[in-house]
């Protein structure tokens, strides 16, 4: 594939991303280096970067510009990376680890005891090994020779390392690429037994999606970028009609789901997020963020200003993958990615058991999400956003040109900021938005003090605005009214968010703890 057959959207894509990681490569080490975080996290790669490097090295198959200034061809160092990764595979049969990839050269050898998503991660697997799939398939010629023995190899490796591990079909991203890789390499290893289980996968996540038409991992724009690539992946290389057909189905779904939360004034979608690495789309890379990208233009692309620092940078790697795959959104919701088209409630039921049901509103200034998650706990409560609210302040969110105020992107100079709030907590908060309003309830639990937490961010934020029943805040007013005390008001100086702490007291077991807050998005003159 030469860039010319891609779309301009996905030239440009490609380019931005290849001008990041060309400043990230480590000639010496052979990989990518790992970029800092903007003030600091867990979960950020150090040293240098594996999966990441497997990406660049398809970007610069797509590129392939010759040797220049004393500098390898775009080929050669493509090569080299790929040797590279394939360097840092787990070969250990009979391990829980066999066949993925250590994460960075920096880490240990796992062992017996070593620990699942800690000490290694399993889902290299899936992204090394797909991604391998897409090189070989549209790069053949650059995996002659050895190189292509050992790529062949590894694909083996992986297949077998996750028939063993047995991908759960509600594990959505990691199981729509389990099922490609899986009957691509029937195929193309000459392995016809690893078809059915391919098939039993791929029908299982299928079946579960035509319930009420979405997936168990809800609303996140880590997860839904990842389920794009994997169902690009179904739609354009499959061999089975299944993946195709299927593939092509979910695809079109996930993308109208998409579209329902999507403010492109704001550029944000509507929460709630089963998980989510931040909660401004304008200020880190998402997966989400470079599928819009690739279908309407960076210009208006929830995504940072690549020539500076910003959140989450690793994640800009995935995308030429994202450019090669291209993106096919149907034409309804593609009108959403582009701009304002009316407010709406969203009601979605996610699972039935237990019952997991998401609403949300979308307003022309407002976006309030919420999920119920029938009584079961959060999880990954750094990343578990049960609770939402986005807000334009300042003028100018519905047209789809959005200013980040100095503090996103930076580049359109029009429109408002965003403020947001989103709740922290890790008890079984059912919660319910409709029209501009946010309702919590908390009826599961063991008694004694319960604590809520909002996170808050806006521009200009004055902390004296807090009350017990009521928040005044930059472009937005809130009426709360519950029985819990305010009992903090917390500067977090790392991001510059706010802490608002209430807690219930005495509260028998069982006894429902109820949290309403009424939102209105003040006009300018206001």
């Amino acid at each position: 594939m030469r860039p010319e057959r891609l779309t301009p959207h996905a030239r440009d894509l490609t380019t931005r991303s290849l001008d990041w990681m060309d400043q990230q490569w480590d000639p010496e080490v052979g990989l990518l280096r790992a970029p800092e975080e903007p003030g600091g996290g867990g979960g950020a790669p150090v040293g240098h970067m594996v999966r990441e490097t497997s990406w660049y090295a398809l970007g610069l198959l797509v590129r392939n510009l010759p040797a220049k200034d004393g500098a390898k061809a775009d080929l050669d160092r493509a090569r080299r990376a790929l040797g590279r990764v394939l360097d840092h595979q787990l070969d250990a049969p009979a391990e829980r680890f066999h066949g993925t990839w250590l994460r960075g050269p920096h880490e240990a050898r796992p062992t017996a005891d070593s620990v699942e998503w800690r000490d290694y991660d399993p889902n290299w697997r899936e992204f090394i090994g797909t991604t391998l799939v897409i090189v070989a398939t549209e790069f053949p010629g650059a995996l002659d020779g050895e190189l292509g023995r050992r790529v062949d190899a590894a694909l083996r490796l992986a297949v077998e390392g996750t028939l063993a591990r047995g991908v759960d079909p509600r594990y959505t991203n990691i199981a729509l690429m389990t099922a490609f890789l899986l009957q691509d390499a029937a195929v193309r290893l000459g392995e016809p037994a690893w078809e059915a289980p391919a098939l039993r996968l791929a029908e299982q996540v299928l079946v579960r999606f035509r319930v009420d038409g979405t997936f168990d991992e809800y609303n996140s724009p880590t997860y839904y970028g990842i389920d794009l690539y994997a169902l690009a992946l179904w739609r354009r290389y499959a061999h089975q009609p299944l993946l195709r057909a299927g593939g092509a189905e979910m695809e079109a779904g996930l993308w109208q789901d998409t579209a329902r939360h999507y403010h492109a004034g704001l550029r944000n979608l509507a929460g709630p997020y089963d998980r989510s690495y931040g909660m401004d789309l304008r200020h880190y890379a998402s997966g989400i963020g470079l599928w819009i990208w690739a279908a309407v233009g960076r210009d208006l692309a929830p995504f940072p200003e690549t020539g500076r620092p910003f959140r989450h940078a690793w994640d800009l790697a995935l995308g030429p993958v994202v450019a090669v795959l291209g993106a096919e959104v149907p034409d309804d919701a593609l009108a959403h990615l582009t701009g304002f088209r009316g407010e709406r409630q969203v009601d979605q039921v996610i699972v039935r058991d237990p019952r997991r049901v998401a609403t949300s509103w979308v307003g022309e200034r407002l976006l309030v999400g919420a999920e119920d998650v029938g009584g079961e706990r959060g999880n990954l409560a750094d990343q578990f956003h049960p609770a939402t609210v986005h807000w334009a302040v300042g003028s100018g969110a519905s047209d789809g040109g959005v200013d980040d105020g100095g503090v996103g992107d930076g580049e359109t100079g029009r429109g408002a900021d965003v403020g947001w709030i989103r709740l922290v907590s890790d008890l079984a908060v059912d919660a319910r938005a409709e029209g501009p309003s946010l309702a919590l309830a908390c009826a599961r639990h063991d008694g004694g003090d319960l604590a809520l937490a909002f996170q808050v961010r806006a521009p200009g934020l004055d902390p004296a605005g807090f009350a017990a029943d009521r928040w005044a805040l930059p472009g937005l007013e809130a009426a709360v009214r519950t029985e819990a005390d305010l009992v903090a008001v917390e500067l977090d100086p790392r991001d510059d968010t706010w802490w608002v702490r209430y807690v219930a007291r005495a509260v028998p077991v069982g006894t429902a703890v109820w949290f309403k807050i009424d939102l209105r998005v003040l006009a300018q003159e206001d």
